[in-house]
């Protein structure tokens, strides 16, 4: 015990320090008065960080607004072009229609789903026999145990004592953690923290700077279209591959399971006798143990 003692402190003292999950911040007295001022914090910092990007945005040239432009014209084109009619969509269903057909006529359909079919009917005709010839062979198998316990009488069982009990003492009540002011405001500094201030304050400056507009204008819309057909392009490409594999699967499943639900119904027929059989000769045995065990207890 003495070697646990110095393990047991730091355990304690680690406790101490962390903070509680279930910290009330809103008492309506000094906690709540913590927090608030963390959002009063929080809220200056977010406006220094948008006076920050604001001053950013206001900075930038022409040639900034060109590179800009270049770029987001692509990419918003790109993005208008992949989810576009000639697209994404378009692509998908010129796939599916590829991918039926080809899953449609694989061979492999239909004897997979028979071969699963028959396995699966086979193991759940056997497990349904079995539990049907168990039940129907556990009340005569317990009679005949029955009988031949009481024929001897030579064995009283003895029931074993149960385990005392023992109490557990009740957990001591938590004490209120002197870092809980802590806790308090900086969830208030963090709930009002807006990450995107700086961001905000540079699409301001940018939108307010005439420069970086007439450079951003110039090369947007050349940008977009370039954009938009590439993205058109990449769209239908992945359209295509989506569509071929969903169209595949679902024209090869419909051959799949057709085979399977035949092929269950012969595999369960097969699989019910040989578990029946199994399972009367399981549940007479159990039966006639727990009636043997039953009747050599001469009525003690």
């Amino acid at each position: 015990m003495a070697r646990l003692a110095p393990l047991l402190l730091g355990i304690a003292a680690l406790l101490a320090v962390v903070p509680a999950c279930d910290v009330d911040c809103f008492d309506g007295g000094a906690l709540e008065q913590r927090y608030r001022d963390g959002q009063a914090e929080a809220e200056k910092a977010n406006v220094v960080a948008f006076d920050r990007g604001k001053a950013a945005g206001l900075a930038l040239t022409r040639v900034d607004g060109e590179r800009d432009g270049n770029t987001e014209g692509y990419d918003d084109g790109f993005a208008a072009g992949y989810q576009s009619i000639y697209g994404y969509s378009a692509g998908y269903a010129d796939g599916y229609y590829a991918g039926s057909g080809d899953g449609s006529t694989d061979p492999s359909a239909c004897s997979d789903g028979a071969s699963a079919g028959y396995s699966d009917g086979n193991n759940a005709g056997y497990s349904d026999g079995s539990d049907a010839g168990w039940s129907d062979a556990w009340n005569a198998g317990y009679d005949a145990g029955y009988a031949d316990g009481a024929a001897t009488c030579t064995a009283t069982r003895t029931l074993p004592g149960s385990a005392p009990t023992v109490a557990l003492a009740p957990a001591p009540a938590s004490e209120v953690d002197p870092e809980d002011a802590k806790v308090c405001y900086q969830r208030g500094y963090d709930d009002q923290t807006d990450p995107t201030a700086y961001e905000r304050g540079l699409s301001e400056g940018k939108r307010l700077n005439p420069d970086y507009q007439a450079g951003y204008q110039a090369t947007y819309p050349a940008a977009y279209d370039r954009g938009t057909l590439d993205g058109t392009a990449a769209g239908y490409d992945a359209g295509w591959n989506d569509g071929y594999g969903d169209g595949y699967d679902d024209a090869y499943g419909s051959a799949y399971d057709a085979c399977y639900s035949g092929a269950y119904t012969d595999g369960y027929d097969d699989g019910y006798g040989p578990g029946y059989e199994d399972g009367y000769s399981a549940g007479y045995g159990d039966g006639y143990s727990t009636g043997y065990d039953d009747g050599d207890d001469c009525g003690a």
